[in-house]
């Protein structure tokens, strides 16, 4: 072990060695989530057996993104183990919006529903519930949204704050999957992985117990062993990088390209056992992944008006709701100002707005700032979503103007690992994978090369980007840094990110270039 290498990455992280050890610390089904569980979990399980015993009717309702669709499959996989036929429903973003309305309420209570079971929502279904309990269906409800003062009156709420499982906030997928460890009494592999992914595609932080599944989840990984997931990954490794940049976007495609109830077609993949019917669906997936990919590039952003005033960015697109979130990421990226993308709805005059903000801005806050001009709000410090009348457009832009104006970004100090050239190698690599899996809460460490003679780079053939390779196994890799750019200086220090690539089974080292400065 580097020793050296291997102390900067402890101050990286504010650890000692014991707390290494503690993150690091062998894993197995047995000892995951030692500690831990549901206040209620016994309530939960007693109210399904008993209407399993009385033969009657269970509907589970999910939500149209991919933690919704991770903890339907895992519901519907556990029924599907123990024999016992149910019915599902995701709803569509299009038709049927967020969460459990009054009408598929009304269609349960119409169909002789006896237990409903809600995840990845619920804990604010007030009306749905009460009249689901005023018309004698019970209701268990699994979910991970902010509570309110009050709940529903539900039967039961599996819940990973309110129902004291812990005090790490976790996604749905894993409060269905800790349910079906106790009420299936063991850990199962497959239901363990659909948990895992729903972890990363909800950025949930990566820390205590979340970190350890996910952990778990992709040591424990094989290949050919759940079609489902190779096909979904393809040629990359199982871990929590393809999760978020590969899977997670393909499975939330659904739900952002398509305006019918196809989604619950995804639910069928991941519960089928017919391989045909998984490679027939698999192609499904990833053809309205690429229109997904078509459709948040064609960005006609000409009309926005960029100059030394704007502080933040309210953009009307012509768009439809699933893809303004992407919309909204993208112009993020390109001009790193918060931006509100709205677009208009199926009811005239109502717009629905995705926001995305930049570390350091508090969109919850800037919401708060305009909340008389909007009809609802809400979300997280750097993700939220609104709706507001189109008469209050205007008077929004400016307003959300003003408050980033009077709010500016505060961009956290960024850190990085000293990484001298002679320490980029598969040795080290695999010293730094040992503190993964990365994700929120536990960023992948950032590294700084220091003093390289611009005239040892090497670049493509168009001069646009650097390839330089060090020694057999290891090379330098930055896109977009053109040669004539960088060897304007003599000496510069390089920062960005470890990875490998593997070409003719040959496995070597990168470091990624995000950024350069004059050394």
């Amino acid at each position: 072990m580097n020793k050296e290498l291997y102390q900067r990455l402890l101050d990286y992280y504010k650890i000692d060695e014991q707390q290494y050890l503690e993150l690091t610390r062998p894993l197995s089904i047995e000892n995951f989530a030692i500690g831990h569980n549901f206040k209620h979990i016994d309530d939960a399980i007693n109210l399904v057996n008993q209407v399993m015993k009385d033969k009657g009717k269970i509907f589970i309702y999910g939500d149209y993104d991919a933690d919704g669709v991770m903890g339907t499959s895992i519901l519907v996989k556990i029924f599907q183990i123990k024999n016992y036929p149910v019915e599902y429903y995701v709803p569509s973003r299009y038709i049927d919006n967020y969460g459990l309305t009054l009408n598929k309420a009304q269609e349960c209570i119409d169909n002789n529903v006896n237990l409903v079971i809600c995840v990845d929502n619920g804990v604010s279904a007030f009306e749905s519930i009460k009249l689901l309990k005023d018309h004698g269906v019970k209701v268990l409800v699994l979910d991970h949204h902010e509570v309110q003062e009050d709940v529903p009156e539900a039967d039961c709420i599996l819940h990973p704050t309110f129902d004291e499982f812990g005090n790490i906030p976790s996604s749905a997928g894993f409060v269905a999957f800790n349910f079906s460890r106790a009420f299936l009494g063991y850990y199962d592999k497959y239901l363990s992985t659909l948990a895992s992914i729903s972890l990363v595609s909800d950025m949930m932080p990566l820390l205590g117990y979340n970190r350890d599944l996910l952990r778990l989840t992709i040591e424990n990984y094989q290949e050919h062993e759940f079609l489902q997931f190779d096909l979904l990954k393809e040629d990359e490794p199982f871990d929590e990088t393809t999760i978020g940049m590969k899977i997670a976007p393909k499975i939330n495609s659904i739900g952002r390209v398509l305006t019918d109830t196809s989604i619950n077609d995804l639910v069928r993949f991941f519960v089928s056992k017919d391989k045909t019917e998984i490679l027939n669906y698999i192609d499904w997936i990833n053809e309205t992944n690429e229109k997904r990919k078509s459709l948040s590039k064609d960005i006609d952003d000409e009309s926005l008006i960029i100059d030394e005033n704007t502080k933040a960015i309210v953009y009307v697109a012509n768009a439809s709701e699933g893809i303004i979130g992407l919309i909204a990421n993208n112009l993020l990226g390109k001009y790193h100002l918060p931006v509100v993308v709205l677009t208009e709805t199926n009811e005239k005059g109502i717009y629905k707005g995705s926001a995305r903000a930049p570390i350091g801005f508090s969109l919850l806050a800037a919401f708060k700032y305009c909340e008389d001009l909007l009809m609802v709000s809400g979300g997280h410090l750097l993700a939220g979503g609104c709706t507001i009348k189109e008469e209050n457009i205007d008077a929004f832009k400016k307003l959300f103007n003003e408050y980033a104006i009077n709010n500016p970004v505060v961009a956290p100090i960024e850190e990085y690992v000293e990484l001298p050239l002679s320490e980029l190698n598969l040795d080290n690599y695999r010293l730094v994978q040992t503190f993964s899996p990365y994700g929120e809460g536990w960023p992948k460490p950032q590294f700084v090369i220091r003093h390289i003679a611009t005239k040892t780079l090497f670049f493509s053939k168009n001069r646009e980007h650097i390839i330089t390779q060090i020694g057999q196994r290891s090379k330098i890799v930055g896109f977009n840094f053109p040669m004539e750019e960088v060897r304007q200086y003599q000496f510069i220090d390089i920062f960005g990110t470890l990875r490998t690539s593997v070409y003719y089974n040959v496995t070597s080292i990168e470091f990624f270039v995000k950024k350069f400065e004059e050394s």
